[in-house]
């Protein structure tokens, strides 16, 4: 099973797969704790059950770069007190920059090697927000030794090698 992230990109040809991800940079600002005001996740701010807010959506093409760019947070820091005044006043805790794997798409890559028995690769951005996809779908099947093709086509890397339309 590789499950290498972004290393994947290299370590999948070795076992007859492709795997097209890039690195793609998020940074992340965190707050101190609050008394809880946000019950609902946004796209960009949510607060945590223990009280900390947390502010981040950026999307940026730095390559293996994980610094943290001031520039970013301050436009992070910045949307999120004009949204929720009250955040103006709390201490940011920490900062970090990470790395996504990204498809051309976006969309996760599950494939079995057809030329290596028993690899496979299971590759996205998101592998939190599909946890419960990994745990209850993608695991049993790899353990079974199969991706079937009508749960998995739609998630092969070669939906990246189509050719144009004329």
């Amino acid at each position: 099973m590789l499950t290498a992230g972004n290393g994947n990109a290299r370590l999948a040809p070795m076992v007859g797969l492709d795997v097209p991800v890039r690195p793609q940079r998020g940074q992340l600002i965190v707050t101190e704790r609050i008394a809880p005001f946000l019950h609902y996740p946004i796209t960009t701010i949510r607060q945590t059950d223990e009280g900390s807010v947390m502010l981040g959506d950026s999307q940026e093409e730095a390559g293996f770069d994980t610094t943290v760019a001031t520039g970013v947070t301050s436009v992070l820091a910045d949307r999120a007190i004009r949204m929720f005044p009250r955040l103006g006043a709390l201490n940011i805790v920490r900062t970090w920059a990470a790395l996504r794997v990204m498809t051309k798409d976006g969309f996760p890559i599950y494939e079995q090697s057809e030329s290596c028995p028993g690899a496979f690769v299971a590759t996205c951005h998101s592998g939190v927000t599909l946890a419960a996809n990994h745990a209850l779908t993608v695991a049993p099947c790899i353990a079974r030794g199969e991706l079937p093709a009508e749960l998995f086509q739609t998630f092969s890397a070669r939906r990246f090698h189509v050719p144009a339309a004329a």
